[in-house]
This record gives C-alpha cells, structure tokens and sequence, in this order.
C-alpha cells in the first residue's frame, strides 16, 4: 500500500450552483493542480470543500478574497488493489492509538481504491506512526 501525506484545506463554500466551479476554475486558471477534491452540503446552504492541491497559495488566496474559513488538516492519500475489508484494516491502527479520523474518502475503480483518511494536523505525527509512514 503506497501512503503519500499532504496537507488537506477545508474551505467554506456556499451550496450553491456554481460555488464548487468558482473554486475548482480558480485552481485551473492559477496552473494549479488539484490532487484530491471531496465537497458536500453542510446545511443552512453553506458547503464544505476539502481539497489538496499543489499550490496551497492559489486556495488560501482564493478564500481571503472571498472572506471565507479555511481549515487545515493532515492527510493520508494511499492506494492498492482492492479487497473486502481494506477499510477495516487501513482505520484500525488510527483508532488503536486513539486518533480520530476526520474525514474520510474513498473510490474503486477497475479493481485499484483510492483513499483518503484525514485527521487533524496536531495527529498528524502519531497518525503517521501509526500507519507506518
């Protein structure tokens, strides 16, 4: 199982139609490559959009502009070939050290998951050690 750490940055959006585009045309027109992006209603028409990119700047800026919350937490990308119960066995070092998981994300395609477990950054350290990276 390959483990990349990267920074993960929730920003406050409004759901809306267009809110999501805003941000991902804004990454696009800074050549800003957005590496992981999951986004979902938060109710009371506000949004959340928890995304990494390789330019943290071009997101930072963006929400200055906008006058909109920035979050930042620490984040597992990993990947392999799937099987029943990877799930299982990817979160249970996290909670046998006490660490909660944040968020999570996760998709199979043509038999390969893509995951992403998110804690927050003051974990990131023992989340780390935990997962052996």
């Amino acid at each position: 199982m390959a483990v990349a750490q990267d920074t993960v940055y929730k920003l406050e959006i409004e759901d809306t139609p267009g809110a999501l585009h805003e941000v991902l045309a804004t990454t696009a027109e800074a050549d800003s490559n957005v590496v992981f992006l999951t986004a979902l209603a938060t109710g009371g028409g506000k949004g959340a959009a928890y995304v990494i990119t390789d330019d943290p700047e071009v997101l930072i800026d963006f929400a200055k502009k906008r006058g909109i919350g920035v979050e930042e937490y620490h984040g597992f990308l990993m990947g392999g070939e799937d099987r029943v119960g990877v799930g299982r066995d990817v979160t249970k070092p996290l909670a046998d050290a006490g660490i909660n998981v944040a968020l999570s994300a996760a998709t199979v395609v043509a038999g390969t998951y893509q995951l992403l477990i998110m804690v927050n950054t003051k974990d990131a350290g023992a989340a780390a050690k935990a997962l052996g990276v």
